[in-house]
């Protein structure tokens, strides 16, 4: 769960970060029912005393996510002069600096000093991942 204030004051806005369902631009459930407000009603009035469990407005967003849920921080397989990073997973905004750091280290430096080696983008590739053998069609 997570919160944020509004601007005015008057109201917050409150949401899960979770898998969720896999959708596309097309297919995505945009209604929200109660089985997904009732597990933040009950946390809100849990850990945000004074936040009434009144609903105001409510939304489905869609946003992209690794398998894993972590970035992809690495150079290109086919050109080590193009460095690859996404920052998705619905919550790359909040680590833009230290992403914007990394990307500038690599680019400039040609590496880092920071560990990115949990974020190489062959941790994706068919003998990285666990069951996968390599044999498909």
């Amino acid at each position: 769960m997570y919160g944020i204030p509004s601007l005015d004051g008057k109201t917050v806005k409150i949401g899960r970060h979770h898998d969720g369902e896999t959708t596309t631009p097309h297919t995505i459930r945009r209604r929200v029912d109660d089985s997904d407000i009732d597990p933040l009603r009950l946390l809100t009035s849990t850990y945000l005393r004074g936040v009434s469990g009144h609903v105001t407005r409510t939304l489905t967003c869609m946003y992209t996510n690794t398998p894993d849920g972590h970035f992809v921080i690495d150079f290109s397989p086919d050109d080590s002069r193009v460095v690859v990073i996404s920052a998705c997973s619905g919550h790359g905004f909040k680590f833009a600096p230290v992403v914007g750091e990394i990307a500038a280290d690599l680019v400039c430096d040609g590496g880092t000093k920071r560990d990115i080696s949990h974020f190489s983008a062959s941790r994706f590739a068919p003998s990285h991942v666990p069951g996968d053998h390599g044999d498909h069609d």
